[in-house]
């Protein structure tokens, strides 16, 4: 069993094989109100007009949906058919088809949580925070996870057009994006002005550990002088590479996170291993409203024990930890089994980590990344619009923050060569 954390829409990453059971305290067919159900399916069956359209699996599908949707544990729960189990397995493979974005439905419309880095998405300038107003013309308004995961999902080559709406603007755009296959790449790094190194952790997937230790490895190897650690617009990933990449920072023994279970104790998860390659040099992590779930745990972590400073915005907000059921046709239902807590017991579930210095990115700014620019120079850096990644190197460099913003504030775009970041764990697209 692989534990993840749930991020929006997508649940990051896990595969189950246990029981089709998950042992309730009574039978279904027991339940008085099973008569309703039971009912239910014998008028579809004896009374309605179309009897074409009446499809056994679809029934039932439709039915362990809404079961499963009424627990009103929204954007994580969920039951999943077949074909949308086969992506979710394919998406834990670090591998997937589609325009890669991380999206969550929060209301009546569904908002990208991140585009994925190097994703068609992303090159085609969706950024995170965006609405998603129409695709292919048809609205999206009310639609469910389902409904828009079809409608977005589709074979490499072919394309799909979106409306969306830039989060803090009016006027909807209009882009054409081609699906392809998309390969997760979770770290990537560049070295900036004063010897730091920025190390973006795009997500939490698997390698993402060892990834992030050769690139601490390269570091060291080149005396880099203090790391900026980018968790902004990371989605989540597996529990395991959240430990292992918190324990590249910290010793053992320190607390990553707490879980707490259906009896209402939080347990903490602490650190193994004494292999960490970055345990006392300078840190700062970067957060925004796209970092999610894992990415709120390695980063709360690090400020809770001390280990380094937030800055940026307030993160996305998630704290369930959940868990795929397989079933024997091929389907899975994911459930949230536990919350989890900060290192120090804070629930963050939709309120999200505040960072200790908020610096919210100027209208029309977005965060800058390794891929913009690997030999960024000094004075290109001065004058970036992205403060959080300045102002992160002005603490490690003990500059201060204030010195590096510019009056009045930049709003040019950096340049986006190669894109930004969504479908990391599942995305829906």
């Amino acid at each position: 069993m692989v534990v993840v954390f749930g991020a929006g829409v997508t649940t990051d990453r896990v595969l189950w094989n246990g029981s089709a059971s998950v042992g309730a305290s009574s039978s279904f067919i027991d339940s008085p109100d099973f008569a309703v159900l039971q009912a239910t399916w014998n008028l579809i069956h004896d009374q309605y007009a179309e009897t074409d359209s009446i499809v056994d699996r679809d029934l039932i599908y439709g039915a362990a949906e809404g079961m499963v949707d009424a627990l009103g544990d929204d954007g994580h729960s969920r039951f999943l058919d077949p074909e949308d189990a086969i992506a979710f397995e394919e998406s834990n493979r670090g591998q997937f088809t589609g325009i890669g974005v991380e999206i969550d439905i929060p209301a009546d419309r569904p908002i990208v949580i991140a585009p994925i880095d190097g994703s068609p998405a992303a090159e085609a300038g969706i950024r995170a925070g965006d609405v998603i107003l129409e695709v292919d013309g048809q609205s999206t308004q009310r639609l469910d996870r389902e409904e828009l995961s079809e409608l977005i999902r589709d074979d490499a080559g072919t394309s799909v057009s979106l409306t969306m709406l830039h989060k803090g603007e009016e006027t909807p755009y209009q882009v054409t994006v081609t699906r392809r296959l998309i390969t997760l790449e979770p770290v990537s790094r560049r070295l900036l002005p004063g010897g730091v190194m920025q190390l973006r952790l795009a997500d939490f997937s698997a390698g993402a550990t060892n990834d992030l230790k050769a690139a601490l490895q390269i570091a060291r190897d080149q005396n880099v002088t203090g790391i900026v650690l980018d968790l902004r617009d990371n989605p989540g990933g597996f529990v395991a590479e959240a430990i292992g990449v918190a324990g590249q920072f910290m010793p053992e023994g320190k607390t990553v996170f707490r879980q707490q279970g259906r009896d209402g104790q939080a347990n903490p998860v602490n650190t193994v291993g004494n292999d960490g390659l970055w345990l006392d040099g300078d840190l700062v992590v970067l957060i925004n409203g796209g970092s999610a779930s894992a990415a709120e745990i390695v980063g709360s972590s690090l400020r809770d024990n001390g280990r380094a400073t937030l800055i940026g915005e307030t993160s996305y907000g998630t704290g369930t930890v959940l868990l795929p059921f397989e079933q024997p046709d091929g389907s899975i239902v994911l459930l949230g089994t536990a919350l989890w807590l900060t290192s120090d017991g804070q629930q963050i579930w939709k309120q999200g980590v505040v960072p200790d210095e908020t610096l919210p990115l100027p209208a029309l700014v977005f965060p800058s990344r390794p891929s913009d620019d690997l030999d960024v120079t000094s004075a290109e850096f001065a004058s970036s619009p992205d403060l959080q990644l300045r102002a992160a190197v002005a603490k490690l460099s003990g500059s201060g923050v204030t010195s590096l913003m510019p009056e009045p504030p930049v709003l040019s775009l950096p340049s986006r060569s190669t894109g930004s970041r969504t479908g990391a764990s599942t995305a829906t697209g």
